[in-house]
């Protein structure tokens, strides 16, 4: 005798698979599960469904077996019931299931922002997602940093608040500005600049007594002097007195 056939139906409630159809009623069946259902099953009492769990039990209505589900966040052995097709036992659906400082994750785990790990939907250790912001992130307080700190719009590791430094860059760390570069808070004098080393000095094309005293490090003729090469807006601020196309000349 010819095995039963059957073939899946797929009747989509809520977003799940029902069962299966029987096709050909002769004795024994052979049963074809898709791979996002593989314990689908015929059934004639809701005993040939499974086993009840804290979050859904069974029921077979019309040989096909559905689940029945508690509300999604009942309270379950090992958290609460899910929102899923067929609902099972999770730590957490939302931060509030978590204990108190935790937040909801991934794979519906707890995890927490000052755990010294990078979990759940950080970016970091301890920062990014429903974590404070990383270094380097954008940022208008310091509340809003995992660092506590936020400088030139972006969340630094230190205070960066010397002279000639910024934090303005995508690691968040405090930086000596750029060689001739301008600081204004706090204020590089009008007549210095930055020498690249969290230094102000006087800026090429002023007078000067000693290279010490100059941003390019070389005083010649009484004024502080750019090398050929280096970039240049006034004939003054080059060696030898040329600025071609915004270059000192040779």
């Amino acid at each position: 005798m010819a095995p039963r056939q059957v073939i899946l139906t797929l009747s989509f409630a809520f977003g799940f698979v029902l069962g299966c159809k029987q096709i050909f009623g002769i004795e024994e069946a052979t049963l074809i599960c898709p791979p996002e259902f593989p314990d689908c099953k015929l059934c004639d009492e809701d005993a040939d469904c499974g086993s009840s769990t804290g979050c859904h039990s069974w029921v077979c209505r019309k040989s096909q077996c559905t689940p029945v589900n508690r509300p999604a966040g009942t309270s379950c052995s090992t958290g609460v019931c899910s929102d899923d097709v067929v609902s099972e036992c999770v730590t957490c659906l939302k931060d509030e299931d978590c204990p108190p400082g935790g937040h909801c994750g991934k794979e519906r785990a707890c995890f927490r922002c000052d755990d010294g790990v990078q979990n759940g939907y950080e970016r970091g250790i301890d920062c990014g997602g429903s974590c404070k912001r990383c270094l380097g992130d954008g940022c208008m307080t310091g509340d809003q940093c995992s660092s506590g700190l936020c400088v030139d719009g972006t969340c630094c590791n230190a205070a960066c608040d010397g002279i000639c430094q910024y934090c303005n860059n995508p690691e968040g760390n405090c930086s000596d500005l750029p060689k001739y570069a301008k600081d204004y808070e706090p204020v590089c004098g009008f007549d210095k600049v930055c020498d690249g080393f969290g230094s102000c000095l006087l800026r090429p094309g002023e007078v000067c007594a000693s290279a010490v005293q100059c941003a390019s490090f070389r005083c010649e003729n009484n004024r502080c002097a750019k090398l050929a090469g280096e970039p240049c807006t006034d004939p003054l601020e080059c060696l030898d007195g040329a600025c071609l196309d915004g270059v000192c000349a040779m």
